[in-house]
Parts: C-alpha cells; sequence; structure tokens
C-alpha cells in the first residue's frame, strides 16, 4: 500500500548529471527526501528554483528505486527563488 503526503512543499532544482529540471521536497517535513516524478509541462513552467505545494504518493516497487509522485493538481506556488 502507497503512503500519501498531503501538502508537501516542493521545490525545483537543475541537476546537471541529467541535464534537466527535476523537483525534490523541502528540507525538514515528515516526507523521504526523494526525487519527486511530475509531469515535463509542470516542471519546466517553473523557474529552477521555485517552491510550491502539491500532495505527494511514495511509490515502492520491486523494478526501481522508491520515489514519490506528484498529483496533477499544484495547491499553491510559495516563491521563485
Amino acid at each position: 500500500m502507497s503512503k500519501i503526503f498531503i501538502n508537501i512543499s516542493l521545490s525545483t532544482l537543475y541537476d546537471g548529471k541529467r541535464k534537466k529540471v527535476r523537483v525534490r521536497p523541502t528540507q525538514g517535513q515528515n516526507v523521504p527526501e526523494l526525487w519527486v516524478s511530475c509531469s515535463k509541462k509542470q516542471r519546466n513552467q517553473m523557474i529552477v528554483g521555485t517552491v510550491f505545494k502539491t500532495d505527494v504518493k511514495l511509490i515502492e516497487s520491486d523494478k526501481r528505486k522508491p520515489y514519490l509522485k506528484a498529483t496533477n493538481k499544484i495547491l499553491g506556488q510559495l516563491s521563485l527563488f
């Protein structure tokens, strides 16, 4: 069963290794600090460093490392840097 985290602050950052914008939870929350899967459209419409809130679900699979999956609904944008 997947665990759902409500109203989590996430931030965009540039991953030089993968050469793309990625998303992680901000520090100090009761959520694993894993990469967050969300739509490319959502990631690319935000400036790197943008902090926003959404619900996330922990995905655990035998086929890959655990990760967080964002809902398609962004609850609010907190900052642009």
